[in-house]
């Protein structure tokens, strides 16, 4: 079943096909191949594109959270868990 695509895109699938001397199905195929192949394919933290896009939205959401007060002069967000023994509070 053929795969409804824009002008554009076929233009562009049919020039890389040109570039490369293949059909347009195996173009097509190889540029698929190859970009999910880089979507993947671990990261230097052992994960996936995706999986770090994942972790990069959480990161940014958490840093967008208000500071905790520290219960103290410090400036240190441990002591509102913790007393000066190092016990939790």
């Amino acid at each position: 079943m053929p795969i409804p695509v824009s002008a554009e895109t076929e233009a562009m699938a049919r020039r890389l096909a040109a570039v490369h001397g293949l059909s347009v199905d195996e173009a097509v195929r190889a540029a698929v191949r190859d970009a999910l192949a880089r979507a993947e394919r671990p990261t230097a933290a052992g994960l996936t594109a995706d999986q770090q896009a994942k972790v990069d939205r959480m990161l940014a959401r958490v840093k967008a959270l208000p500071p905790l007060e520290d219960g103290g002069d410090n400036g240190d967000p441990s002591a509102a868990l913790y007393d000066e023994h190092g016990l939790p509070r």
